[in-house]
């Protein structure tokens, strides 16, 4: 961190937002990375609602809980979805044969080091395809990633590996 830019200044102000500025550029090169390959390989990108009437039937996973109210003042209550699976997979029902989606998804009762409430989760899905047809994806999408930043070797709690992918 920038000397002068601490937590408690707001990540809006200049000296704390220039450190935040390179990883923003980052992921916006890597997101445009992964989405112009799924368009190349066919997939069609959707986007499900936020908004579930079920928080999900995954016992580890806690949808944060909201009220939305109608016309008639009435209140219902939601939940924020955790993943995007159930409805890609209604789209899969419906006939879609390839679909990802860079879904906003949340979180409750999950913090720390690793966890945040809010992120973007990257959710792909091929119908009548073998697994490692998606396993092949997966190294593509880091492979990708690893292209648009420029980035060759990953370290992370003293674990470290090179990128030897050229896709």
């Amino acid at each position: 961190m920038r000397a002068g830019a601490d937590h408690t200044t707001p990540w809006w102000d200049p000296g704390r937002y220039a450190d935040r500025k390179p990883f923003l550029a980052s992921r916006g090169a890597i997101t445009r990375a992964v989405r112009g390959w799924f368009a190349e390989q066919g997939f069609l990108e959707v986007e499900t609602g936020i908004l579930q009437v079920s928080p999900g039937n995954e016992i580890h996973l806690h949808g944060p809980r909201t009220e939305i109210t109608n016309s008639a003042g009435q209140t219902r209550t939601r939940y924020l979805r955790t993943s995007p699976e159930f409805a890609a997979k209604k789209l899969l029902a419906a006939g879609e044969q390839k679909i990802v989606e860079f879904a906003r998804v949340f979180r409750d009762r999950e913090r720390g080091d690793l966890h945040l409430p809010e992120f973007t989760m990257l959710e792909w899905y091929r119908a009548n395809e073998p697994y490692e047809a998606v396993m092949a994806d997966a190294i593509v999408v880091i492979a990708q990633a690893a292209q648009a930043t420029g980035i060759g070797h990953f370290a992370f709690r003293g674990r470290s590996v090179r990128s030897l992918c050229r896709y």
